[in-house]
Order: structure tokens, then sequence, then C-alpha cells
């Protein structure tokens, strides 16, 4: 195992990130593991080689999603939509890798954040399943234009994968089929309903652009790549990047406890919502732990700081939750879930020398 000073060394002489105030530091001093510098290194690395190729995973995977909407409106068979609804599910596991990075591009207006357009329960812990069930009855009763004007305009209740699970998952003869033959036989005297269901995906797909774009290139026509604000801690209100990235991490733990297991599951129709939360777990872990081992990570440095149990903790109560999730047992999940919440609350922070000084909410 590489040490972390090895580690350290490796990521500044690539190149890519230069420690300096005022460029009067050699740009290959080497920081000292634990230190201010050092946890800038682990946020570049994080983002990197964690958040921005998964919001890359959502937009390859939309892309993959909507091959098979094509082939599918093409070829209504029972073949292609059990390979649409592959395709959704592993859509929605990449779409649940991110959830959880609710600043920035995902959360990029104070009203009408996009994070609700892709999932709408994020903004109430409201299911809207009969909502987007209305407005596809609405649709195929009616003659309105299917054009990309008519799909930005919905409401955030009315479109996201929610839309997308409802359009596939079951029939929309009033009974709510799930079973392969009844939603084939609902496409073919419905053509309209393949027009719905790729503007659908469509308008997804215009988002996962966004969400990149904003990441690695513009955010909200600034000229700078959300990437490039967050590691020189420039957000606003003077907030500081790895209390913020910790925050909305922390805040979704408890979305995802308070709005979910203890109230409403999502991904109902499609069975999927213990795959959903194994996705997220495993972001984290990911997010924590790195992806590539050369690199300095946020576990690395608590490390470093001495806080070698913190991490042992933090990976067993992952672990805990990753088993309840496998088991499908909502009330294990639920108390796991509620720990590690707790743990980005106090652990994780105390364990980055970081100060969070937020009032926790429900992440509304």
């Amino acid at each position: 195992m590489q040490s972390f000073k090895s580690k350290l060394l490796i990521t500044l002489l690539s190149g890519s990130l230069f420690l300096s105030a005022c460029n009067t530091e050699r740009t290959n001093d080497e920081p000292e593991a634990g230190s201010a510098q050092s946890l800038n290194i682990a946020l570049k690395n994080t983002i990197e080689n964690s958040i921005i190729p998964d919001f890359t995973s959502f937009k390859t995977g939309h892309d993959s999603f909507q091959s098979q909407v094509d082939t599918f409106c093409s070829t209504t068979n029972q073949t292609n939509l059990s390979s649409l609804q592959d395709q959704w599910k592993a859509l929605s596991s990449q779409w649940n890798r991110i959830a959880m990075y609710n600043l920035g591009p995902l959360n990029d207006d104070l009203i009408f954040p996009s994070i609700n357009f892709i999932e709408s329960m994020r903004q109430r812990g409201t299911d809207y399943t009969n909502t987007a069930r209305g407005e596809l009855s609405t649709i195929l009763s009616n003659s309105t234009t299917l054009n990309q004007s008519y799909f930005d305009s919905l409401s955030f209740t009315r479109v996201g994968m929610l839309a997308l699970e409802v359009l596939i998952f079951e029939d929309s003869n009033g009974v709510h089929a799930t079973d392969l033959p009844s939603i084939v036989s609902d496409y073919q005297a419905n053509s309209r309903k393949c027009d719905y269901l790729n503007g659908m995906s469509l308008l997804i797909g215009r988002y996962a652009s966004t969400f990149i774009d904003g990441w690695e290139t513009d955010f909200l026509n600034t000229g700078t790549s959300f990437k490039d604000t967050l590691i020189a801690g420039e957000l606003e209100d003077s907030a500081e990047s790895v209390p913020a990235l910790i925050t909305a991490i922390q805040e979704h733990l408890d979305y995802i406890k308070k709005r979910k297991l203890e109230a409403i599951l999502d991904a109902q129709i499609s069975n999927y919502f213990y795959q959903n939360i194994t996705a997220s777990l495993v972001a984290i872990e990911d997010l924590l732990e790195g992806t590539n081992a050369e690199n300095y990570s946020l576990f690395d440095h608590m490390i470093s700081s001495d806080f070698q149990d913190t991490v042992t903790l933090i990976k067993t109560n992952i672990n805990t939750a990753k088993q309840a999730a496998s088991d499908n047992n909502r009330s294990e999940l639920s108390a796991a879930i509620g720990i590690l919440d707790g743990n980005f609350k106090r652990e994780v922070p105390d364990a980055l020398n970081v100060v969070l000084g937020i009032n926790f909410t429900d992440g509304d």
C-alpha cells in the first residue's frame, strides 16, 4: 500500500493542482499529510475521480436508455420492452449515485432546482405517481403537440425518472397492469404513447448534458466550471467546499430515512427501491475511499490525521446498510441509514477537521 506522502507527491507531480499562495510557492512543494492543503488534494481527487465520472455515467446511461427507447418504439415487442426496463433500472442506479450531490448543477435554482425534475419526490417527499399517470392519460386523449416546448413546460411533478417508470413498467388502462403483454398491447393500441415516452426521455437527456456541462465547463453562464469553483473554495455566501459537500451527503441520507424509509418508498412499480439505495451507498463509499488506489482520498486524509478508528467505523456502518438493503429489510436499513447520517454530522467532519455550521434538516 502506498504511503500518504507518495500519494500526495503523485498528485503534485501530475501538474494538475497548484497549491500556492499568490504564486510564491514552488508547485512541487509537498504539503503535509492531514493539512488543509492535502485536504484540498483529496477534494480534487474526489471530484475528478468519483463525482464527475458518476455524472458522466448518468449521461452515457441515458444515451443507452434513449437508444433502447428508439428500438422499442420501432419494434414494439416484449423482448424490447424487457430490455428497456433493464436500461431504466441501470439509469436509475446511475441517478442514485449522483442524487446526493445536491449542490451546483443539481441545485441551480432556489425555487425549481434541476434535481426535482429528475426525482420529483425530492421536493417534499410526495409521491407523484398519480400525477404522472394523470398527465399521460390526458395526453393520450388529446392532440397536444408533443414537441420540446411542451416537455420543457411541464412541472417537476410530471416528469423525471418516475414518469419514465410509469410509462414502461405498467399499462395506462386504469388497472396499471405490470405484465409485459399488457404493457406492449397498450403501446400497440396507442401510438401516441411512444411519442410521449420519447419526449420524456429526451428531456432527461437535456438535463444530463446540462449537469456535465456545469461540472466540467460552465456553470450558470459564469464562464467557470463548478468543479473549479468547488476546488478553489469560491462558493456563494463564502461557504467552504468540503463542508458543503459533506452537508449535501448528510442531507441526502436524512432525506432517504425520513421521506422514504419512514414514509413512502419510491421505485415501487419497478420494485427497484433497495437497489437504488445500494447504488447510493456504494457511491458514498467510493467518494470517501476513492476509486484509484494511487490517489490521496478523503479516507486517506482521515487516517493521516490519526482517525483510523473513524474510518473503520464508517466502513462498518456502510457495510451494515448495504447488507440491510440487500436483505430488503426496511427497518434495519432505516436504522443503518440513520447511523450513517449521524456519522456525516459528527465523525466525518471531525476527522476532516472541518466545521459544518448548519442546522440539520430533512433535506428539503
